[in-house]
């Protein structure tokens, strides 16, 4: 009689949509190519969904093992599975692998219920794992940990370069049972070309460091052709830097006549590499011409010298990247920039101008800025990193921004994030968030985006000090505005408590990053809150006329919930000079007589619906801005 081995590789489900376990269905398939692993063991249902622990527990039938794939959304479930397993069936083998295994093996003396660790890439060594454990060898297997004797032993750590031969579990048929028993879910998944890294940036656990190996390009179109067939809608490309290569080119534009043809995937995510100019230009004009994936993106993370230094990573020049913004900009490829908040060496006011550097070289489009996550295989995660930068960690609830609140969670999953270094303090951090928060609402979602690019072009007034103002007028106003930068402040201040997301019912059962939740309350009453802003505005220099027509234009061209046609004229052409400021082109406000008729595209039920998709599913995309293609200008 075979034995039997289960993978358990759980994700949360949103809204119906699941990730196929990709992991585990890799291990299968690599297993299922050696005789001794068929003709010993099979492989029932993979656990793949994040249901009740009880009827996890009953789905295993007498195991010989059980392999978790633990990351930081589901340790804490698998740590719970894995001790209810054991207990009923002690006899069977818990192995834990995954990125959120530290490899020093600690593990093992934390939870006596798990037998073996696992690290790095798992097909070879699960396989190996198994064979040994026919021959009641395990601690043969490499890349592993075990006890012996009360002690934690780790075998020889081993890295695997050939991928050439390893199979599919699309094309290989491993979840097309799992498929065919849940029909009523939307099927998210991630599309491997290559594995390795030449980066090593010290916030990272990815492949850092490891050299770039290549799935065969036949298995990777395949793979393409059987995700669109069998109508994956998501595609999260798992590559570290897509675009590095030549051939990334020709995987791109398949998945484009995929999706031309069969309408999968409908979304292909990829990282995208950051050195590799025209090859990721010619991508993202590719997947933009069919809406396959939300903007390019510009990761810089910081664009403070010391923090680079100090995580061991080196960005574009910024002349460099004006010259890109301009040029997507100029081909209408939408585009955003990441940033990570607390990395070492990074001050608030660093911090703060930094940001502010990315609007002055062409970055209105989007913004998005992370919390730093000590991860654990990471160089952050090292004992004598964390002592040299001064770092302090928090243990904080797992956020799930996107999905429904307050879900009655059996096991609470949690992250380790930075709450303050040795150059900021916990209320720098606190102060950098709420600047972020303003600069996000106000610049890159629009709401008040032109008066900073007129007064940035025409005024001399520098970003960082025009929304350096605004941010110290909503802090010191009274209303809607200052109530909701100070719940932000309060749910800082009290970060223990994780709570680091926005909700309003009306908006959905959902819950939303703090600006996306300021700027949908702003566009669900836009008079209240300009109304707020008044005081503000007043308090610019400009011509009073001036100054009223460009809020005409400004709330104009704001994407809103109500969708109808409108029409405004004005005494400036303010469309041409916004849209060179946007270009990086030159730039001069002409008085010219101009009607600007809006015809939006997206139309919107409620401001539930608004909110998903122009803010959560469009914001990348620009979408909470009316585009050029929706307006119609006529000079009088």
């Amino acid at each position: 009689m075979k034995k039997h081995v289960y993978f358990v590789q759980v994700g949360f489900e949103f809204d119906g949509a699941v990730y196929l376990p990709y992991a585990a269905g890799a291990m299968i398939a690599y297993a299922r190519t050696v005789p001794e692993i068929t003709d010993n063991y099979d492989f029932p249902d993979i656990i793949y969904m994040r249901e009740k622990l009880a009827d996890a527990l009953e789905k295993i039938k007498d195991p010989a093992v059980v392999a978790f794939s633990c990351s930081v959304w589901n340790i804490e479930y698998n740590k719970e599975l894995a001790r209810r397993v054991k207990e009923r069936y002690p006899d069977c083998v818990i192995c834990f692998g995954g990125h959120s295994v530290l490899e020093n093996g600690e593990l093992l003396s934390q939870a006596e219920y798990i037998d073996i660790l696992t690290f790095g890439e798992g097909e070879q060594t699960m396989t190996n794992l198994m064979l040994n454990l026919l021959h009641g060898e395990p601690e043969k297997t490499k890349n592993a940990a075990f006890r012996r004797g009360g002690e934690t032993i780790c075998t020889e750590r081993e890295y695997y370069y050939d991928i050439s031969n390893y199979p599919s579990p699309y094309l290989t048929g491993e979840f097309d049972e799992l498929m065919s028993k849940k029909t009523d879910v939307e099927w998210l998944t991630v599309l491997e070309t290559n594995r390795g890294c030449p980066y090593s940036c010290a916030y990272c656990d990815w492949t850092g460091g490891r050299r770039m190996r290549f799935f065969p390009i036949e298995k990777v179109l395949g793979e393409v052709t059987w995700l669109a067939e069998h109508k994956v809608t998501y595609c999260f490309c798992g590559d570290s830097n897509f675009g590095m290569y030549d051939r990334d080119v020709d995987i791109a534009d398949f998945i484009v006549e995929t999706k031309k043809k069969y309408g999968y995937p409908q979304v292909f995510r990829p990282c995208y590499e950051k050195n590799s100019e025209d090859r990721v230009f010619r991508i993202c004009k590719a997947l933009n011409s069919v809406k396959l994936d939300k903007g390019a993106t510009f990761a810089y993370q910081t664009l403070c010298d010391e923090a680079l230094k100090n995580i061991g990573r080196k960005n574009l020049t910024m002349e460099h990247f004006s010259g890109l913004m301009k040029k997507y900009n100029e081909e209408g490829i939408p585009s955003y920039s990441e940033l990570i908040l607390g990395l070492p060496g990074e001050t608030l006011d660093s911090f703060c101008r930094g940001i502010c550097r990315l609007l002055e070289n062409g970055q209105h489009n989007s913004l998005s800025v992370y919390y730093c996550e000590v991860l654990p295989n990471s160089r952050l995660a090292e004992p004598d990193y964390i002592k040299q930068h001064g770092i302090d960690i928090i243990r904080v609830a797992f956020n799930h921004l996107h999905s429904a609140p307050g879900k009655d969670e059996e096991v609470k999953e949690y992250s380790n994030l930075v709450r303050a270094t040795a150059s900021m303090s916990r209320d720098d951090w606190t102060a950098s968030n709420l600047f972020s928060i303003c600069v996000q609402v106000f610049h890159s979602l629009g709401v008040l985006r032109c008066f900073g690019m007129y007064l940035h072009s025409e005024g001399g007034m520098s970003y960082y000090d025009f929304y350096g103002s605004l941010l110290e007028f909503i802090q010191n106003s009274d209303g809607r505005l200052h109530s909701l930068w100070e719940s932000f402040k309060n749910k800082y201040d009290h970060s223990l408590e994780g709570d680091w997301n926005y909700y309003n019912e009306k908006f959905g059962n959902v819950t939303w990053f703090f600006e996306e939740g300021a700027f949908i309350e702003i566009a669900d009453e836009p008079d209240l809150f300009y109304g707020e802003l008044k005081p503000f505005l007043d308090s610019l220099d400009m011509e009073p006329e001036l100054k009223n027509q460009l809020l005409r234009y400004q709330r104009l061209i704001l994407r809103m919930p109500d969708s109808s046609p409108r029409t405004e004229t004005f005494d400036w052409d303010f469309h041409s000079f916004i849209n060179a400021v946007f270009r990086s082109e030159p730039a001069k406000l002409v008085k010219k007589k101009t009607r600007v008729s809006i015809k939006p595209e997206m139309h919107f039920r409620d401001i539930a619906q608004y909110g998903k998709e122009a803010v959560w599913w469009g914001r990348r995309r620009g979408d909470t801005m009316i585009s050029n293609r929706e307006m119609t200008v006529e000079y009088i």
